[in-house]
């Protein structure tokens, strides 16, 4: 297939995804609208080199542990602090999913199921890549495919449970602040905070500057996974936020230098190229453990929630909404929060301050989750095969 027509193609399909999660404010996601559309077009005879055709495949094997660095300069060491019980709650009930999904789930599925199942199922796209080479290490293809399932329903599970507990947080929120009871810092308690390296100067930072800087970090991170034998995309995550906390790296560098978009359809693309062997037979086969996982998952995050909620003074219904972010993670996050304060308040004022007290929770839940623990579970139990 020509290059230009397999990128039209993927392209087409991602933006119907956009338009089909925008309208249904993420409950059906770009991300599970694509590989249905991708499964059933393979099956009607979708050349199955579409990935490696539009280049994007090749693109993704070099920029990967790039992406994984940016997603690491996206991360704040200092609002984790500021918002610890959030973190506390997030760590153990993201714990609780994989561990749970693992140890329960493989006595009723097929082991190798439950084990890519589990960081999967407790983060998404992160703890994929790093468990995708299960399935080429014991030689079966259909872990790949159990995978990607994984990846692209948990969102149906977790968008609607966190929509309906954080709706409940948003309610108590707005009658206590009706009452007079709740100072709201709009700001977010931000400050300027300089960094140890002085900054490089706007006309000189260009984006070829930045680029280079994200080939060098994640040059470090395949150095130094083929060292220790630990997954360089862990490795690129960790340096990504340790260099940007530094000031080495730029805040979102890849979206700085306009080059996120493009990095991020690559590496969808390495995702949906897991969906191309499938069969009809084969995805029916995969429902029941599917269900079996995702139950675990949301039984083991909503009992944990609730008792480490309870330890650190959070409501159990805002405990839930936020552990359940390990399902879905960001956008998802910030279009609940958004959903929540304009169906909670009754003015303007209200609104804002149901947001502000709801918003920076559930983005530092979806980061703890989806770019840290889970990522970093991932990367002890991809050894576990």
């Amino acid at each position: 297939m020509n290059a230009l027509l397999a990128l039209f193609i993927i392209f087409l399909i991602f933006s119907a995804g956009d338009y089909i999660a925008s309208k249904t404010k993420a409950l059906v996601s770009m991300m599970l609208f694509a590989a249905v559309v991708f499964m059933v077009a393979f099956w009607s005879g979708l050349p199955k080199t579409i990935f490696d055709d539009s280049g994007l495949s090749a693109f993704a094997s070099v920029t990967i542990s790039m992406f994984l660095v940016h997603i690491g300069t996206t991360i704040k060491i200092r609002d984790f602090a500021r918002e610890w019980k959030t973190v506390v709650i997030v760590l153990f009930s993201t714990i609780a999913i994989a561990m749970g999904v693992y140890f329960v789930g493989k006595l009723f599925i097929d082991r190798y199921y439950a084990l890519v199942g589990a960081p999967i199922l407790a983060g998404g796209m992160v703890a994929y890549f790093v468990m995708n080479g299960v399935s080429e290490a014991v030689g079966r293809a259909d872990i790949s495919v159990f995978a990607v399932l994984v990846l692209v329903f948990q969102s149906f599970i977790g968008v609607p449970v966190a929509s309906y507990f954080c709706k409940k947080e948003g309610l108590r929120v707005r009658d206590e602040y009706r009452a007079g009871g709740l100072s709201v810092d709009l700001t977010n308690g931000e400050s300027v905070r300089k960094p140890l390296l002085p900054p490089i100067p706007e006309k000189y930072n260009t984006a070829n500057v930045i680029l280079c800087k994200l080939a060098l970090v994640g040059y470090v991170s395949v150095l130094l996974g083929k060292a220790t034998g630990v997954s360089m995309l862990i490795y690129a995550l960790i340096l990504g936020v340790l260099l940007r906390e530094i000031g080495f790296l730029d805040e979102a560098a890849l979206t700085k230098c306009n080059g996120f978009a493009f990095v991020l359809a690559g590496a969808t693309c390495s995702i949906f190229s897991g969906l191309v062997n499938t069969t009809p037979a084969m995805v029916a086969s995969m429902i029941v453990p599917l269900l079996i996982v995702m139950a675990i998952g949301l039984v083991c995050c909503t009992v944990v929630a609730i008792v480490i909620g309870k330890a650190v003074h959070f409501s159990c219904q805002f405990s839930i909404g936020l552990a359940v972010t390990a399902f879905f993670g960001f956008p998802g996050t910030y279009l609940i929060s958004n959903e929540v304060a304009r169906a909670s308040g009754d003015t303007p004022e209200e609104c804002a301050a149901v947001m502000a007290s709801i918003m920076p929770k559930m983005i530092i839940a979806g980061i703890v989750s989806v770019s840290v623990v889970s990522g970093l579970l991932a990367g002890i139990m991809v050894n576990w095969a």
